[in-house]
């Protein structure tokens, strides 16, 4: 997949892909979203770096019911990643990726942007380009993971997280267009 094209004035949006509590009891980001993060923050980077200005929108909510939503837990990690606090917006409300674009959506009419590009993981992808599109937005995809599938002559215990993962998105794809059918979305 090639590099987005970053533009005058881009918006990099960051959807969040949950929390966990590790094992001192501390709240962190969920699977691999670490690598959402640090996708977010080499696009940033080089946004600066070409001159433009770049606007990083961090969604996430808290549908897990933790200590902080995915947007104010991922926040800091953004800043850390070189993200500067002044560029970056904190959407805390997304319960699902509907309401990430939806949510998205509002905040993104009240500037001007050029482009933008969504950072999620390769699995998620289809459907937030889904949610997204209900909404007439059509960012450029950037993903941020991308799992490498292990295969053997026995099946690999990876793959069954790998099927849970793909099974989970299919339904969700599934679930999108029949909430739109009946005038949900």
């Amino acid at each position: 997949m090639k590099p987005p094209v970053l533009a005058p004035h881009t918006a990099i949006i960051v959807l969040g892909g949950g929390t966990v509590y590790d094992r001192n009891g501390h709240l962190i980001p969920k699977g691999d979203s670490m690598t959402r993060v640090e996708l977010a923050g080499t696009l940033y980077k080089r946004c600066v770096e070409e001159g433009k200005s770049c606007t990083v929108i961090m969604s996430g909510g808290n549908p897990q019911k933790h200590a902080q939503s995915e947007a104010d837990l991922y926040g800091p990690l953004l800043v850390k990643a070189g993200v500067a606090p002044a560029d970056l917006i904190l959407e805390d409300q997304s319960l699902d990726t509907y309401e990430n674009a939806r949510n998205t959506y509002k905040i993104l009419r009240t500037r001007q942007y050029d482009t933008t590009v969504l950072i999620t993981s390769f699995l998620h992808m289809n459907r937030a380009l889904l949610s997204f599109s209900a909404f007439d937005l059509h960012p450029q995809p950037a993903v941020a993971f991308l799992r490498n599938p292990k295969s053997w002559l026995v099946p690999h215990p990876e793959g069954w997280i790998d099927s849970n993962f793909a099974l989970h998105e299919i339904l969700g794809d599934v679930r999108f267009w029949i909430w739109r059918w009946i005038g949900l979305y």
